[in-house]
């Protein structure tokens, strides 16, 4: 408003002393134009509404003023008359030359500078000082609203040549304020305790730890948050008549302190009355059962009430109703204190999918993501298909995200297209990489990994890896789809040699190759069973000083084997997706044997599970648990001393070195076992400051563990645990894994390592 008084202004005075300059119309002979530097005459004669040969008289002359302002390109415009010449005089806005922020921390400056290039204030724009104001006003409430109520910016305008300028904008973001108190008032059913307890915001306790806690940092969106549980708490306890009269929020006079007064009326608790039903939703009373979590008798629950119509339109949208309501409607019993509710389910009309279209799929075929989707064309909508289709293509490996929206076809009431769209991840790379291993020591690798083969969703994997403990040289070949219904099938070929000596566990070396072909079948939405087949040729080079039990073995069994393993898995996984999921279960029971006709008979019985919760949406707590076994059979009197289990290092039971628990021989190294225990409890949370970074995660952990030589020679006493807090990211090379763990329980003759990582390869 203040800008368009200044305009008007302006125009009435160069009226005024225009009106000197002609005293009557005349006809424009023509156009003169002065003072201009950057701007085209042509610009100025497409705004001017005065033309060559055209009648001018007083009355254009205030149209003319005001369409060269509002052209934004004018500090001050004057029209003169030199006999039959209309002679337009301007003085140009200056042009932003260098534009410079500094001092901002907690807005990246490439953000910035997109929000300033939307407002047209970039290198090269007419500056415009009203909207420099504007934006310092938006940036002062965009970092109050993270906490930062000292924030002061400051703009500056510095004169350059040729009618150029430079703008600084300096940011001084100034301290987090902090909460120092909450207070509740009015409460009476439940202690101040046990309500601020239910609030995300308040003041930092003493153990909490700075850069994991924002407890105490205020802003507008939390409180709005905290409020809303409040008040879901006492709605979920019968309180449905609570509400919150007041929230007040004071500020010391430096603005580093806050104070949060929240007043309450809690009114009176309801119990659940009669629970009735209109409409005709179809479903069996079996089903009704299920889905209505309310009860009689019982206190009322916000949460139950709102499970109830969730379940009702996920059953009913299971049955191709896509667009049910259902609304709930109390009825006030005050003289029992009871509510009835009358739940009213308008399912509309079943709901077809016609058509399905996917986008975003830029490097894969569309026939590879159509055949994850569970929902089809042509068949009723089901949102638990919808879901799971959802869940099916995040879990590939060449998708970062997918989204799935219904849109309603236009003239009809019972269809709907799916639109469909993927974020493709890069999968199809080829790398060369070094890095090194506590536990392998330097490292070379190449590697060709195609999770998504030329766009069909096949996998390709060439491995080179060399370091000073192994060797390997692989390729494989998986496709997913073998056979329509989705059974896999996969080959493999292999050269691998291994150095005990050179990881410290005995000395001598072991040199193998051979191959292998995969079947998964799939037997549930959730269930797989994988077979494999191999033939393997091994050899064993003794070192310089072997341990006599090595000797013993080679001695009598030789130094080289010919191997026929058979794998059988069973595979339950529920998990939302693959890389850092968040919540779901992976259980994985394995069986390796090897066929009549192996040199070797022996048996391994494994389990490896995890299950994930999630804490909030970027928390998650994760168990993980390990146990493996082994026996021998057609003569073997113990399991191949090259393929016992061990514990200890960076994948296994942190804190201790690596391979190093358990058992030892006369030379002091590891002898492995035939028994292995080990289980972890972590949380994932990401890297503060920088949540954005996908890819990288921190977990705190306690791991414990151990191998013991005879499958019965468990004893709980023996396990080692540990603590501390890691890191895993991601990288170009590969996984990059790092750890600090503190041993809890080490005996004296325990190797530890309390810092562990690996990189460049995943081990």
């Amino acid at each position: 408003m203040k800008k368009h008084t200044l305009v008007i202004s302006a125009v009435s005075c160069l009226l005024a002393v225009s009106q000197a300059a002609w005293a009557a119309a005349f006809v424009v002979r023509d156009i003169e134009v002065n003072g201009l530097e950057r701007v085209a005459a042509g610009t100025v004669l497409n705004y001017l509404p005065a033309r060559v040969g055209e009648q001018f008289n007083d009355a254009k002359s205030a149209d003319a003023i005001r369409a060269l302002f509002q052209t934004g390109l004018f500090e001050d415009v004057q029209l003169g008359r030199r006999g039959d010449v209309l002679v337009v005089t301007v003085v140009e806005r200056p042009a932003i030359g260098e534009l410079k922020v500094t001092g901002n921390r907690k807005i990246p400056t490439e953000k910035l500078m997109e929000v300033l290039k939307l407002r047209n204030i970039s290198k090269g724009d007419t500056l415009d000082k009203a909207a420099l104001a504007t934006i310092e006003r938006e940036l002062a409430e965009q970092y109050q609203a993270m906490g930062h109520y000292g924030v002061a910016i400051k703009t500056t305008v510095e004169a350059l040549p040729r009618n150029r300028v430079g703008v600084n904008i300096a940011i001084n973001e100034g301290n987090v304020a902090r909460i120092q108190q909450v207070k509740i008032i009015g409460n009476k059913a439940f202690p101040e305790a046990v309500l601020l307890k239910q609030l995300e915001s308040g003041p930092r306790g003493a153990f909490s730890i700075p850069f994991l806690s924002d407890s105490d940092k205020y802003s507008k969106e939390k409180l709005i948050g905290d409020l809303d549980a409040l008040n879901s708490f006492y709605r979920d306890r019968g309180y449905i008549n609570f509400e919150i009269t007041s929230a007040d929020v004071s500020m010391s006079p430096d603005k580093k302190n806050i104070f949060l007064n929240v007043s309450v009326n809690e009114g009176r608790q309801y119990r659940i009355g009669d629970v009735s039903m209109s409409g005709n939703p179809g479903l069996s009373q079996e089903q009704l059962g299920k889905a209505i979590k309310l009860r009689k008798g019982e206190v009322f629950s916000q949460k139950a009430l709102e499970e109830t119509r969730k379940n009702l339109s996920s059953k009913l949208g299971s049955q191709g109703y896509a667009f049910t309501k259902v609304t709930a409607t109390p009825d006030f019993d005050e003289a029992n204190g009871q509510v009835g509710i009358l739940l009213s389910v308008d399912q509309g009309k079943r709901t077809y999918v016609r058509r399905i279209d996917i986008r975003g799929n830029n490097r894969t075929k569309d026939e590879v993501y159509r055949r994850e989707l569970r929902q089809v064309e042509s068949s009723w909508f089901s949102k638990e298909q919808v879901e799971r289709s959802k869940t099916r293509l995040e879990r590939l490996p060449y998708v970062e995200e997918a989204s799935i929206e219904a849109e309603p076809v236009a003239g009809t009431e019972d269809q709907i297209d799916l639109i469909v769209t993927v974020k493709e991840r890069s999968s199809n790379q080829f790398r060369v990489g070094a890095g090194f291993s506590q536990s392998q020591g330097v490292l070379f690798n190449v590697n060709l990994n195609q999770d998504n083969f030329m766009g069909t969703g096949k996998k390709l994997d060439v491995n080179v890896d060399n370091s000073k403990v192994n060797k390997n040289y692989s390729i494989g070949y998986t496709d997913p789809y073998y056979t329509p219904d989705g059974i896999s099938r996969g080959f493999s070929g292999y050269y691998k040699e291994y150095d005990a000596e050179a990881e410290d566990i005995s000395s001598y070396a072991s040199n193998r190759y051979g191959g292998s072909v995969n079947y998964t079948v799939p037997m549930s939405e959730h269930d797989s069973v994988y077979a494999s087949l191999g033939a393997e040729k091994r050899e064993i080079v003794l070192g310089s000083e072997p341990a006599q039990r090595i000797k013993d073995f080679v001695a009598k069994n030789g130094e080289e084997y010919t191997q026929l393993p058979v794998t059988v898995s069973y595979v339950h996984d529920t998990r939302n997706r693959t890389v850092f999921p968040t919540e779901g279960q992976r259980h994985r029971v394995s069986l390796q044997a090897n066929a009549p006709g192996s040199d070797l008979q022996y048996q391994k019985l494994s389990y490896d599970g995890a299950t994930y919760h999630p804490i909030t949406d970027n928390v998650t707590f994760v168990a993980k648990g390990k146990v493996g076994t082994s026996n021998t059979s057609g003569g073997l009197d113990e399991t191949p001393f090259f393929d016992k289990y061990y514990a200890g290092g960076i994948n296994s039971v942190r804190g201790f070195d690596q391979s190093t628990l358990g058992k030892r021989d006369e030379k002091d190294d590891p002898i492995g076992g035939d028994l292995m225990v080990t289980g972890t409890a972590e949380v994932q949370f990401p890297v503060p400051f920088a949540e954005d970074v996908k890819g990288l995660k921190m977990s705190t952990f306690v791991d414990g563990g151990n191998v013991f030589e005879k499958s019965g020679d468990f004893k709980s006493d023996e396990l080692r645990y540990s603590a501390g807090v890691g890191a895993v990211w991601l990288s170009p090379i590969g996984p990059l894994e790092v750890s600090y763990a503190k041993p809890l329980n080490a005996k004296d003759d325990d190797k530890e390592q309390k810092v562990q990582f690996s990189i460049g390869a995943s081990f």
